[in-house]
Formats: C-alpha cells, structure tokens, sequence
C-alpha cells in the first residue's frame, strides 16, 4: 500500500484498499490522485474499467480526513460529484459509503436523484454529507432552494462529462459551476472527453492538467469486438440465435429506442430466457430493482438504451450485445466498456445492417481496436474470412434491394 501512500493518499484508507484488492494504483490513479491532491483541475480520459472513481474519490477523502472541520461536517459538502444518469450517481455514492465503511472512517455520501421528494431529501442533508453525488437537475434545483449551499465546496466532479456537457444537461451544469467557488479543485472523468467537450469547459477550468490514457489497451487487449451481420427487421431473430449459440454468463444488451429495447424483452422473455429491461421513464425503485438482480446473477439478461452504459459499473459481465451501432460512435466505446472490467477479459458484439458495417469499421480505426467478423452455422459461431464475410453480406444486401423493387 506504501505505492498509495506516496500518492497522497491518506494512510487510514489504505485498509480499503488492500480489502478491495488493489495491490498497486492502475496507471490513471497514478497520474491523476497527485494532480488532485495538489489542488490542481483535471481532465481524466481513461478507459472503462481502469479506476476513474477511485483516482477522484481518494484525494477527495484524503482532504476531508485532513481538516478537522470538514471532517467534523462543519463544513459541509466538502464534494459535489455530478452524474448524467440515477444508476451512476448511486454506483458512485456505493463507493464511496464502501470506502468509508471499509476504511473505518466517519465519511458520509448522499445520493439526491429526481424523482424523491423534496422534503426526504431536505430530511437527509440535515445529515450532513460530506460527499454528495446525484443527476444535474435535481442537483441545481436543491441549490436553487438553497436546501444545501455548495459556495465553499473544494471537489467538484464532473463524471461521464462529454455526456453532462451536451445540450441535454448543460444548463443546470453550468449553473452548479457558477455557484461554485474560485478555490474550487474541478475534475472532469470519462472514456471519451472529445475536444468539443474540453472547449466548453475551458472557461470553467484554472489550467487543468490533462491526463489522456485512452490509449491503455483495454479497448483491445481486455474485450474481444465481434460483428454479425442482419437486416434491422432479422436483428432480434439473429439475437436470440447468438444467444443459443454462446451462452452469456451475464450479458448486457444494448438498442438506441425505448421500442427496440422493449420489442427485444418481451421476445426474449417469450423464449423463456430470464430478462428485465431498463428504461429512463421507468419508476427509479423499477430501475434499481432490475439492475439488482441482474448485479445479483437472479437475471442474466438486461436490456436497455444507452443511459445503461453509463454508471453500470457491475463485475463479471461476459458480454455486452449491441442491436445497433449508436451514430455518436463514442456510445460504442462505453457499451463495450461495461465487459471487459477490472483486468478480466469480455466479448462486445455488434449486430450490423450493411450501413452500420461501414461506420463501424471507421469507429474501429478512430479507437484502434478490431471488429472480428463473424456467422453463425448449424448453431455454431464461426468466423470466415473477412473477404469471405463482406461477399456474403453483398449477397444478401443485393437480395435485400431486389425484394424491395418487387
């Protein structure tokens, strides 16, 4: 633990750490807790699965377990960490109550999510967190009722921060970082930080320093990338073929629409396959239930839109199928970084109509990893020649374009 220790990271928390296994800081740790544990902003691009929480979270304990008055909760929220989705902003608060509870420290975290009411959240701050987490919206509606002040704040967090900083969130994001103290240490976290994402937050930022390790490998040394071809009206078919054929362990199925999402569980339900799905309107208890049984092994299935690729940090996934190839190919990358996690090895699976095959092979190129082509047979997955596969799915395309002019 001696390797955390020279990081900055308080002593007391080395403890959690040996009982969580981490023998030595994985390479984004390494470079990012000194950058925070100096006061500095960050950027902090790093692949799914590489210890993004944890290169935040230790120096955010660290600085609490040194000051006697954010400790005491004088103080208080010493951090601010936002999250695009619920299931993120409650995975990270996880962490964090697990980190306290492990290291025997009186840390507390609390998660505020849209869709509790006002007054039991008003009734759990009167707890005073030193860490809160939780969805954009509901964060700034909290401070514009003043229910929690964050104008002395020393951490805020800004996770999954190419998705908060999209139109969708940017707003009430920008609202939080103006309320935000000058003195305050600003961290933004994800796989994918595109330069657009970084032009935006620039102005909110005192000279971050920049930790890009997109390049680690895990992207092709951890996830082997599979694609199969079929029409988009042949896709749930070919699912529940591949299904058959591979026998995911646990398996998390991705589509861009609440219908394919909902066509897809019910098909698979009527095979008599285990399976939830996971939607953004769906009631939040409805959402944490399935995910629990699908973390639980009770489920081995899991269907959902990409709101599920972000913030579903559970171990053991065997493989993650997607039924389309998102048109922001950096949705892919957090698809396929659900398997492949904590140094085990992981299957992501394409599902391609002769379109998405092309863009795909760009995606391939942009993050450097190898789509391998694949068929199925007699119920057994094989994979042809590449020039073999393209050949085939010509055929069927020029079939394809022959049925639609009859």
């Amino acid at each position: 633990m001696e390797a955390f220790i020279s990081l900055g990271v308080d002593i007391r928390l080395t403890k959690a750490l040996d009982a969580f296994g981490f023998v030595a800081p994985s390479e984004v740790q390494k470079r990012a807790i000194p950058v925070l544990a100096k006061g500095q902003d960050l950027i902090m691009q790093s692949e799914t699965g590489t210890g993004k929480t944890f290169a935040y979270l230790l120096p955010i304990f660290s600085r609490i377990l040194g000051s006697a008055a954010r400790l005491s909760g004088l103080d208080w929220p010493s951090a601010l960490i936002i999250c695009p989705t619920q299931e993120l902003a409650v995975q990270v608060a996880r962490q964090a109550a697990l980190l306290a509870q492990s290291a025997s420290v009186p840390i507390k975290s609390l998660a505020l999510l849209g869709g509790t009411h006002f007054s039991h959240q008003k009734e759990d701050l009167k707890a005073h967190p030193h860490i809160i987490t939780g969805t954009p919206g509901r964060l700034a509606d909290l401070v514009r009722m003043r229910f929690f002040d964050i104008s002395c704040i020393e951490f805020l967090v800004l996770d999954e921060a190419d998705r908060l900083f999209s139109k969708e969130y940017i707003e009430p994001v920008e609202y939080l970082l103006s309320k935000t103290p000058a003195s305050c240490v600003r961290a933004l976290a994800s796989a994918t930080i595109p330069e657009k994402t970084r032009k935006k937050a620039y102005p909110w930022m005192h000279n971050p320093v920049v930790v890009d390790l997109s390049g680690e490998g895990i992207l092709t040394d951890a996830i082997e990338h599979w694609v199969f071809y079929a029409e988009h009206r042949k896709k749930i078919d070919l699912l529940k073929r591949i299904i058959a054929a591979v026998r995911p362990q646990r398996c998390l199925i991705f589509a861009s629409d609440t219908y394919r999402v909902q066509r897809a569980t019910e098909r698979l339900q009527a095979s008599g396959l285990k399976c939830h799905s996971i939607l953004s309107r769906m009631e939040k208890q409805s959402r944490h239930s399935a995910i629990d049984q699908f973390r639980q092994g009770i489920i081995p299935f899991l269907v959902t839109t990409d709101l599920g690729a972000r913030g579903l940090d559970i171990s053991d996934i065997s493989h993650v199928i997607s039924l389309d190839l998102p048109e922001d190919s950096n949705a892919y990358v957090h698809r396929a970084g659900r398997t492949g996690r904590a140094g085990k090895k992981g299957i992501s699976i394409l599902v391609a109509d002769g379109l998405e095959l092309e863009r795909a092979s760009r995606a391939a190129v942009k993050y450097g990893f190898v789509f391998r082509t694949k068929w199925l047979e007699s119920g057994q997955v094989i994979e042809p020649e590449v020039e073999e596969f393209f050949e085939r799915v010509q055929t069927m395309e020029d079939e394809r374009s022959r049925r639609l002019k009859s």
